[in-house]
């Protein structure tokens, strides 16, 4: 089963409204249940080279050592960074490896449909 939208009102509005989309070095910032993923992407050969830094949300401190993870999602395909409680981060990569679309996704939102 697909993961559905995070947006608050469960609905298809607000899931197209809460996917971003970014250019290469584009730096983006997600906040996903009590996850924080900063990261960027360049274009690799037919892919999306993308370095996320995932941290606690609320670890102003960095009591937690953040984790840097590179994944390489080729064109056309997508990865899910996971978070907690039935949530990750979603990151697709375009047809033509030029822009990302990033996404918190939750699987519970629609568990009930």
């Amino acid at each position: 089963m697909p993961l559905a939208s995070f947006a608050q009102d469960n609905s298809h509005a607000g899931y197209v409204a809460s996917v971003a989309t970014y250019k290469p070095i584009q730096g983006f910032n997600h906040i996903v249940g009590s996850r924080q993923f900063v990261g960027y992407f360049v274009t690799a050969k037919d892919s999306c080279a993308v370095t996320v830094l995932n941290a606690a949300a609320d670890d102003d401190r960095l009591t937690e050592t953040p984790q840097r993870q590179t994944l390489t999602i080729p064109a056309g395909d997508r990865a899910e960074l996971k978070a907690d409680h039935g949530k990750a981060l979603g990151i697709a990569c375009t047809a033509d490896a030029d822009a990302i679309k990033v996404v918190p996704l939750d699987n519970k939102a629609f568990a009930n449909r």
